[in-house]
């Protein structure tokens, strides 16, 4: 069995794996271990544009003509102020312990020497679970900018490049930080 300093050492090195070096200092730092969601959420906002464009990057079909793939430049402005989800249809057996937060990245495309800056709106639910923290459910809606244009509604998000990027960087989290 691996002690937990061995253990904490192979997730410092997973974490870092794919970030570069540059007189020392990493582009990625390794996790401050909190207890509560929100004061986790900083942490993996920071981290967040590069776990997405690493996972971008990994979706990436090399032999394709044209690069439409957009890059997530910047994620922030977190909002923990849940909505009220009620379940109507059945009483819960167990408490729920579903956190929410909406947040917003920046992302950026490249067209034939045009540059594109979209703003994306996102909404995640995460739980604790017995590794740690998980994603429940990601929605996304593109940002509309133009007046009077229809909004778009949110689309299931979970298992596109943020949603995936987000469960990469629990995953590292949880295995730097275990419970």
């Amino acid at each position: 069995m691996l002690s937990m300093l061995s253990r904490k050492k192979i997730a410092a090195i997973a974490m870092c794996s794919a970030c570069f070096s540059f007189w020392g200092m990493e582009a990625i730092a390794a996790p401050i271990c909190v207890n509560s969601f929100p004061e986790m959420m900083p942490q993996l906002l920071a981290d967040l544009p590069s776990y997405s464009n690493r996972v971008i990057q990994r979706a990436r079909k090399l032999e394709r003509q044209e690069d439409t793939f957009s890059y997530v430049i910047e994620a922030g402005l977190p909002d923990f102020r849940p909505l009220a989800l009620k379940q109507q249809q059945f009483t819960p057996s167990a408490a729920d312990t579903t956190e929410q937060v909406f947040f917003s990245t920046l992302n950026r495309q490249y067209i034939k020497n045009q540059t594109i800056t979209l703003e994306n709106h996102h909404w995640l639910f995460v739980t604790p679970s017995s590794q740690g923290w998980a994603v429940v459910h990601l929605l996304s809606a593109l940002h509309q900018t133009e007046p009077g244009a229809i909004a778009i509604p949110p689309r299931n998000a979970t298992n596109g490049s943020v949603g995936k990027a987000i469960q990469l960087w629990l995953r590292d989290y949880n295995a730097y930080c275990p419970e």
